[in-house]
C-alpha cells in the first residue's frame, strides 16, 4: 500500500482556497473506493484541531507536526546542501523514513532523486508572469530561482491547468516533461445539512435576492470593475444587491481593501454592496447555491474552485472572459471583459431581471455529472502517484 502524505505548511487562513483544494482531493480519494486498499493517506500539519469538524478525515492518519514545517534557518540550511551535494535531505528525509512515508504532494517541499520519498509539487498559477507590476523585485526573482530548483530536485509538478502548463513552457522549458495537469473539481454540495439556507440568511442578515461575489481581496481578483458595474446599474435599479466574501488583506497593496470601503462609502453603495467576511465553507457553498449569480471578475486565475463549485451544481456565472475560465467551460456563463464595467453591467442587468431560475431536474443531471467528474479526479491523480511508486521501486 502506498504512503501518500498532503502537507499543509501555509496559513491556512490567508489561503483558504488552496486548503479547500487539498482536502476536496483527499475526500475524492477516500471516497473511491477503488483505490482505498490502494493507498493510505497522511495529512501533515502545524495545528490539527481545525481538522476534526471533517469527517472524511477520520479515515486517513493525521500528523501534528512543527519541526519539519517550521526549521530553523540552520536546518534550512543544511536540507539545502545535501539536495545539492548528496540529492537528498537531512532532517526531512529522517522525518519521512520515521513515518514511513512514501511520497509527499501539494506543497513546496523537494525531497531529491536520491530520496526514499518522492514529492509532487502543486503550482497553482504564474500571476507573477502575467502581472509583474503586482510583486516586488525580489519576489520575482526568488520565484525563479525555485522554478528551477523544483524543476530539478522534485519527482513531479502538478498544474491545474492547460493554461498554467503553456505558461511554465513560456518560462522555463525544461520543468515541463515533469509536469502533469490535473484539473481539480468539486462535487455537489448536498440539499439538506450544508445548506440550512434560512439559519445562513438570518445568521448574516442576507437579502432575498443577491449576486454572490466570493473572491479575496487581492488587487488582481479586480473588485473595482463589479463597483463601477453596480455604480452604473444603481442609477437604473437600486435594487441589486452583492454579497462579498474573502480575506481582505494583500501584501502587495495594503491599501486595496481600504480603497475599496471608500469607494462604496463615496458613490453611496452601502445598501447594494455587503461584504461579509470570511465565511465557513458549507456557508460559502449555501451562497452560490441561493444567488441569482456567482460573479468572477478577476484579471488572473489558476483554475477557479468558485467556477467548479457552481458547475457543479448548474448554477449561472458571470465571469471575466480569460484564458483559464474559458478552459474551465461552465454551461450556464456569461463572459465579460474584465476591463470594462460596461459590458458587465448589462450582463448584470440581464441576468438580475431574468425570472429563470436553475431547476431540481437540472440540479440532479448537475448533481449526476459531478459525482463522476469528482470520481475521475481522485483517479487521474493517483495514476501519476502509482507511477512514481513503481519507478522508486524499480531503483
Amino acid at each position: 500500500m502506498i504512503k501518500l502524505a498532503f502537507i499543509i505548511n501555509f496559513n491556512q487562513g490567508k489561503w483558504l482556497g488552496g486548503l479547500n483544494i487539498i482536502l476536496n482531493l483527499i475526500e475524492s480519494i477516500v471516497s473511491n473506493q477503488s483505490l482505498k486498499k490502494k493507498v493510505k493517506l497522511y495529512l501533515i500539519a502545524h495545528d490539527i484541531k481545525k481538522f476534526r469538524k471533517y469527517k472524511f478525515l477520520k479515515k486517513i492518519t493525521i500528523i501534528k507536526d512543527k519541526n519539519i514545517l517550521n526549521q530553523s534557518f540552520l536546518e534550512k540550511l543544511i536540507d539545502r546542501l545535501m539536495l545539492l551535494f548528496f540529492n537528498k535531505t537531512f532532517f526531512l528525509e529522517k522525518f519521512l523514513k520515521k513515518n514511513k512515508i512514501d511520497i509527499i504532494s501539494h506543497s513546496n517541499i523537494v525531497t531529491g532523486k536520491a530520496s526514499s520519498c518522492k514529492s509532487i509539487i502543486w503550482i497553482p498559477d504564474f500571476q507573477y508572469f502575467h502581472f509583474p507590476n503586482f510583486f516586488s523585485l525580489k519576489y520575482k526573482i526568488m520565484k525563479e530561482i525555485n522554478l528551477r530548483f523544483i524543476s530539478k530536485y522534485s519527482s513531479k509538478i502538478l498544474l491545474s491547468s492547460f493554461d498554467a502548463q503553456k505558461d511554465l513552457e513560456k518560462i522555463y522549458k525544461p520543468a515541463v516533461k515533469k509536469s502533469f495537469v490535473n484539473q481539480f473539481t468539486f462535487q455537489t454540495p448536498h440539499n439538506n445539512k450544508g445548506d440550512n439556507f434560512l439559519k445562513i440568511k438570518r445568521k448574516y442578515n442576507l437579502p432575498k435576492k443577491f449576486f454572490y461575489l466570493p473572491n479575496q481581496y487581492w488587487v488582481h481578483k479586480n473588485h473595482f470593475v463589479v463597483l463601477k458595474a453596480l455604480c452604473n446599474l444603481k442609477l437604473k435599479n437600486n435594487g441589486i444587491k452583492i454579497l462579498s466574501t474573502g480575506f481582505n488583506y494583500d501584501y502587495r497593496r495594503p491599501e486595496y481593501f481600504n480603497n475599496i470601503l471608500k469607494f462604496i462609502k463615496e458613490n453611496g453603495l452601502e445598501k447594494n454592496f455587503y461584504y461579509l467576511g470570511v465565511l465557513p465553507y458549507q456557508h460559502s457553498l449555501s451562497l452560490i447555491k441561493n444567488s441569482v449569480a456567482v460573479i468572477n471578475p478577476s484579471l488572473f486565475e489558476g483554475w477557479s474552485s468558485t467556477v467548479e463549485q457552481s458547475k457543479s451544481i448548474g448554477k449561472k456565472i458571470i465571469l471575466s472572459n480569460i484564458n483559464v475560465h474559458k478552459e474551465q467551460n461552465p454551461k450556464n456563463c456569461y463572459y465579460f471583459n474584465p476591463k470594462n464595467h460596461l459590458e458587465l453591467s448589462k450582463i448584470m442587468k440581464r441576468v438580475w431581471n431574468e425570472r429563470k431560475l436553475e431547476k431540481k431536474a437540472n440540479f440532479k443531471k448537475y448533481q449526476n455529472i459531478a459525482k463522476i467528474k469528482f470520481k475521475n479526479y481522485s483517479k487521474d491523480y493517483c495514476k501519476i502517484v502509482f507511477d512514481l511508486y513503481e519507478k522508486n521501486k524499480d531503483i
